[in-house]
């Protein structure tokens, strides 16, 4: 019966992988049944089942630690984790904080029995709402593995997403990465590729960054066909704009592969799908020391993809919140 049932959750990930191989769906899928099968090997009498949840209970809190770093930067350093513009308000950081102390509050109630006859009671829709966003982060981070994970061996077209500019001019280390890596897919081809670079220019950038971009691959020699596509201002136009170019191209630009950093594949592959783009992606190595933070942007990125449904999951929490408490 375990091993029937471990059979079933593994097959069901398999195929919902296979159906959907980088959405976050499947990365959904793929953490419900880990987390199915971790409890049914714990609860049972078999010895490689006691094993299996260890290794599964392992695998959960080296998760947890990631979530907690994840947010820890994003609370104690949030202007290194969303840049330029796009900076997180105070107000959303109080709301954090709140949140917090709401859910610490509502398990020490919990736990030392004074919950009942309190307020804490109406606050319930707290932490099921945090489980909610506990089960996205781990299936972005299964995406980001996922991701991280898949090589691409032959391209026809290689599309390369834009990162900021150092001082305005220069290739930082994270754009840099990403060239490095078009560079050498693009030199292991053995016929002809176009090589299409893409970003346009930010309010603190003398060029364009796809120029500069553009200049890094001919100072190193690259030996393809270079567009250029320089209107771009997020991953959303990049795929978008190039897409305009690469079907310009004979045979519609062939296979194409899309290069950027090993934490944004992820993103931009859903990005891509919702475009109608089935195109597959090389992951760009990014340094240790700056993965949590860049990981951190790149979660908050995450969940503004569907803030519509966060707020409809979070306010139906609250309305059966309500309405279980009146009961």
């Amino acid at each position: 019966m375990l091993l029937s049932a471990i059979v079933f959750l593994l097959s069901l990930t398999a195929l919902i992988t296979f159906w959907q191989p980088h959405g976050i769906f499947s990365a959904l899928v793929t953490c419900f049944s880990g987390g199915a099968i971790i409890l049914i090997a714990s609860f049972s009498h078999h010895a490689w089942a006691h094993g299996l949840a260890l290794i599964g209970w392992a695998v959960v809190l080296i998760m947890a630690a990631s979530g907690c770093l994840t947010l820890a930067l994003i609370l104690f350093r949030p202007r290194q984790v969303v840049r330029k513009a796009e900076r997180l308000s105070r107000g959303l950081l109080m709301g954090i904080w709140l949140w917090l102390l709401g859910g610490a509050g509502w398990l020490w109630a919990v736990s030392t029995g004074h919950f009942n006859d309190t307020l804490w009671p109406w606050l319930t829709f707290i932490p099921i709402f945090s489980v909610y966003l506990a089960g996205l982060y781990a299936a972005s981070l299964v995406g980001f593995l996922r991701s991280w994970s898949w090589h691409v061996r032959r391209a026809d077209t290689i599309l390369v997403l834009g990162a900021g500019l150092a001082d305005g001019h220069q290739i930082g280390q994270v754009l840099q990465s990403r060239l490095d890596t078009a560079l050498a897919l693009a030199n292991a081809q053995k016929g002809p590729v176009t090589v299409i670079v893409s970003g346009g220019q930010g309010p603190d950038e003398t060029i364009s960054e796809a120029a500069a971009m553009a200049a890094y691959l001919t100072r190193h020699h690259l030996q393809a066909t270079l567009l250029q596509e320089t209107a771009a201002t997020n991953t959303l136009t990049n795929l978008r704009n190039s897409q305009r170019l690469w079907m310009q191209q004979p045979h519609q630009g062939g296979r194409v592969v899309v290069v950027t950093s090993d934490y944004h594949l992820f993103r931009t592959r859903i990005l891509a799908h919702r475009l109608g783009l089935r195109i597959p992606g090389q992951a760009a190595p990014t340094d240790w020391h700056d993965l949590p933070t860049a990981w951190a942007r790149e979660f908050l990125a995450i969940v503004m993809l569907h803030p519509l449904l966060h707020r409809s999951v979070l306010l139906a929490l609250i309305v059966i919140n309500f309405i279980w408490w009146l009961i």
